[in-house]
This record gives structure tokens, C-alpha cells and sequence, in this order.
């Protein structure tokens, strides 16, 4: 389709094309066949007026026919065109001189204009049976005028040439068309099978990064345990993720969430969860910046920045060797940047073994698919910092100063 034209607007304007087109052949071998029919009673003595009288019936239906594109319109202007050729070629082969009856250009001109415009919209099956029917109609018609003379003229050459070229034109539209359709359709199914795999990859990818969140992430505690009976947290973060699993939520409902300060409050329910959970394990975290923008995203982006951000904290907690991060909130035209930093002992982000998910699925992954970007600074000796960058809902956007 040129021009970024859409597929059914582009067959249309074919459609149209070509239907014009047929319509200026029609008409101009009925006007064509006129003139003949004036000019041979003009300079013959035989007089064959009356066969102009059955041109107009042709042209009437010609323009009727563009007006009601209707199959019973279409049978009706074969089966009166027909009858109108017939009258019409029997004036001519009785009244001319027999080297007009060996010349058929004058009998071809009115079925050339029905063949061109039986059919207003060169379209479909239904199309190539009239112009079919149309030729086959106008020849029968000329054979029983010249069977009732007893003069016969010569094989009609150019009827016989013009309704293959006009058939061909029809056949090869057709098979176009179709041959478009079932490439269209090819394509909306490799489009869906497309969206189906990547949906499929989203979901693994969340799966994947839910795993290592909860099943992960407390066998990782587990392990660093004293030998003993559990704390109270470990017991209520466990519980919480074996209905995180259990339920198909992508996080516990905000009552599960232990008291916060004030500051944690002005979070959204799943960020001050976030909060308040690694607090209630014991680590500190210190929260500023522009929290109100947090209320920008969407529950979808909300929940992703919330995950984020607990695997971000967990891995602080585990890995940094301090007791402390700081979670820094600025507010942008059309997005909200979130920093998550601590001071601790930091790390070579290329010497993570690939199967390690925590930062490239439960972080980064969960970040890009929610349509952000997240960004990691750490070296050793010089502390961690995650930068994620996540868009606001659309109706929360506004005009930078």
C-alpha cells in the first residue's frame, strides 16, 4: 500500500480506477457505434435510422447499471441489452451492403459497451459471470439476427478480444485480491503468535523474578540464621510470601503491612509496605525528596516499582554490609525518578554470574517491562545506587517549566 495508505482503502481506489475505466470504454464504443450508424445513412441509400433507436436502451441501462450495483439490475440489463443488440444487428445485416455484413465492427461496438459496463465494479466471481454472460448474450443476439437474415458475417474478432482483455483484468484483480487477503491474514496471525510469545516471555519473566523474591530470598535468610526457633518478622515475611504464591497476587494486602512513620505513610500502600517491611527487619531507611509524585503512576507501574524496590532493598540488606539505605523520590514532567543508595561495600556489576536474577529480573526486567528504564552505579568500596525511571500515568503528565 503506497503512501501509508490502508490496505482496504487502497483496494478501493483500484476498484474505483478500473470500473472508471471500464465505464469510458463502454461508453465511448456506444457513442462509437452511433456515429457509424449516422454516417452509413448518411452515405448509403439504405436507411438503418431505426437501429440507433436501440442504442438507447444500451446507454439508459449503462447508467442505470453505475446507479444500482444489484445483481436482479445486473441480470436485467443483460437480458434487455440482449434483445436491443438483436433488433439492432438485424436492421444492420438487412439493410447493409454485403461488404458491411463481412465487416462486424459495427455489430461489436454495442456488445463491447455492455461487456465494459454490465458489471459497475470490477469485483468478485459475480462480476466475471455478467461480462461472461454479457459477451456470450450479445454474440447469441447477433447470430439469431443473422440466422433470420440468412447473412452471415464474419468471426467477431474484436468482441471475442475484448471481452478476454476485460475478463482477464476482472480474473487478475480477483486473484490479487485474494492472494492480498491471505497474505493479510498470515500476517495478522505471525502478529499474534508474536504477541502471544511475548506475552509468554513477560509472564516467565515475572514468574522468574517472583521465585526469587520470595522462595529465594527466604532460603537466603534461612540460611544466614542462627540455629533456633524464627522471629516473629521471619515468620510473618514468610507467611506473606507463601500467600504471595498461594493467591497469584503480586503483593499482600496492605493491612499485612507493619506500622510506619509518617513519612512512610505519605508512600502509596505497596511502597510504605516495602518500607515499613524492611524496617521491621532491621534495616533503616531513610525516605525524601518528592513522595507525592509516587501517586503519579499507575497501579501497574505502582506495583513494579514497589517489587523493585524490595528486591533493590533485600539486596542492600544481604550484600552491602551496612544497616542503612536512603530511597530519594524527584517528580518530572512525564516521569518519576527514584534512587535507591546505600554506602556499603558495593560490587563489580560484570562479575555477577549470569544466573543471578536479582538485579537483571526482579529489578531491571520488572522496570523495562513496566515501561522504564533502571539504571546501576556500584564498584567496590564505593557503595550501590539504583536510579529507576518510571512513566506517569498519561492524565498526571504535565508541561515542564
Amino acid at each position: 500500500m503506497s503512501l501509508g495508505m490502508p490496505r482496504e482503502a487502497s483496494g478501493r481506489v483500484v476498484v474505483r480506477a478500473l470500473s472508471g475505466a471500464s465505464l469510458a470504454v463502454g461508453a465511448t464504443a456506444l457513442v462509437i457505434a452511433a456515429v457509424m450508424v449516422l454516417l452509413r445513412n448518411i452515405n448509403s441509400p439504405y436507411d438503418v435510422w431505426l437501429a440507433m433507436l436501440f442504442l438507447v436502451p444500451i446507454a439508459a441501462l449503462m447508467v442505470l447499471r453505475h446507479l444500482q450495483d444489484t445483481l436482479f439490475a445486473g441480470l436485467a440489463y443483460l437480458v434487455i441489452a440482449a434483445i436491443s443488440i438483436g433488433f439492432y444487428a438485424s436492421i444492420l445485416i438487412s439493410n447493409a451492403p454485403e461488404a458491411i455484413v463481412e465487416s462486424p465492427f459495427i455489430l461489436a461496438l454495442p456488445q463491447i459497451a455492455v461487456i465494459y459496463t454490465v458489471a459497475p465494479r470490477l469485483l468478485g466471481v459475480q462480476s466475471l459471470v455478467l461480462m461472461a454472460g454479457a459477451y456470450l448474450l450479445g454474440q447469441a443476439a447477433v447470430y439469431a439476427a443473422a440466422l433470420e437474415s440468412g447473412r452471415f458475417p464474419a468471426f467477431d474478432v474484436l468482441t471475442a478480444a475484448a471481452a478476454v482483455v476485460v475478463l482477464a483484468i476482472c480474473a487478475t484483480d480477483l486473484l490479487v485480491r485474494r492472494h492480498t487477503a491471505a497474505d493479510h491474514r498470515a500476517v495478522v496471525r505471525a502478529r499474534r503468535d508474536a504477541d502471544a510469545m511475548h506475552y509468554q516471555q513477560e509472564l516467565e519473566s515475572q514468574v522468574v523474578a517472583l521465585f526469587h523474591d520470595t522462595v529465594l530470598s527466604e532460603l537466603t535468610v534461612l540460611a544466614n540464621q542462627p540455629p533456633g526457633p524464627l522471629g516473629e518478622p521471619q515468620r510473618a515475611a514468610i507467611r506473606r510470601d507463601l500467600a504471595l504464591i498461594a493467591e497469584g497476587a503480586w503483593w499482600p494486602d496492605e493491612s499485612a503491612a507493619t506500622a510506619a512513620d509518617a513519612r512512610t505513610d505519605a508512600l502509596p500502600p505497596e511502597l510504605g509496605a516495602v518500607v515499613a517491611q524492611s524496617r521491621g527487619e532491621g534495616f533503616a531507611v531513610d525516605v525524601s525528596g518528592d513522595i507525592a509524585s509516587l501517586h503519579r503512576l499507575t497501579p501497574a507501574v505502582g506495583s513494579a516499582l514497589a517489587l523493585a524496590l524490595r528486591q533493590a532493598l533485600v539486596n542492600s540488606r544481604q550484600h552491602s554490609g551496612v544497616d542503612r539505605a536512603e530511597i530519594v523520590v524527584d517528580g518530572e514532567a512525564d516521569a518519576v525518578v527514584v534512587m535507591i543508595a546505600d554506602a556499603g561495600r558495593g560490587f563489580d556489576p560484570a562479575a555477577v554470574p549470569p544466573d543471578r536474577l536479582g538485579v537483571s529480573q526482579s529489578i531491571r526486567g520488572r522496570i523495562r517491562d513496566a515501561g522504564g528504564q533502571a539504571q546501576l552505579w556500584a564498584s567496590p568500596g564505593y557503595g550501590t545506587t539504583y536510579m529507576l525511571t518510571l512513566p506517569v500515568a498519561p492524565e498526571h503528565a504535565w508541561e515542564p517549566r
